[in-house]
């Protein structure tokens, strides 16, 4: 849907952790790590192979789990894509004693204060022209989502 939009729509993507899912943060400061290592691009190939695996990392699959073995089974998947583990393993290491955090940590908390600032809680949560758009949901199939960006794009646009 967002090639047939491109120079019409400008598609910002932020991170949104879900707290009431713990690994969310986890898989978020995974994706930010792939991010600074290796670019852009990289985020999205990776963003697109989490998704494509999530009930890999859903609840009742990771209730068991150590944060590091969390950490662990993202790092595979981002090598699986072509990324460098061992990289991407070392910015999610706890950077000091105490609440120190990782490599990622501060990233992430800017993601967080931008969304609790704005009302975000849930995703997705779509804002259009700085107005968020209540009615999106995540089951929307690619022909929902063409006909609500086409009626905003044509109902926008100057002319």
């Amino acid at each position: 849907v967002a090639a047939s939009f491109e120079g019409k729509v400008n598609f910002v993507f932020h991170s949104v952790v879900q707290p009431w899912h713990a690994q969310s943060s986890y898989m978020h400061e995974a994706s930010l790590a792939v991010l600074k290592l290796h670019g852009p691009d990289a985020f999205w190939k990776y963003a697109v192979a989490v998704t494509e695996r999530q009930d890999e990392f859903f609840d009742d699959e990771v209730f068991e789990k150590s944060r590091q073995q969390i950490y662990k089974d993202l790092a595979i998947l981002a090598h699986e894509q072509g990324f460098d583990d061992k990289k991407i393993m070392a910015r999610l290491q706890l950077a000091g004693l105490g609440n120190a955090g990782n490599a990622v940590t501060q990233h992430l908390k800017w993601a967080v204060k931008f969304h609790r600032v704005r009302g975000v809680h849930v995703t997705p949560t779509v804002f259009v022209n700085g107005l968020e758009a209540g009615i999106v949901s995540s089951d929307w199939t690619a022909d929902e989502w063409a006909a609500f960006l086409d009626w905003h794009v044509n109902k926008t646009t100057p002319g």
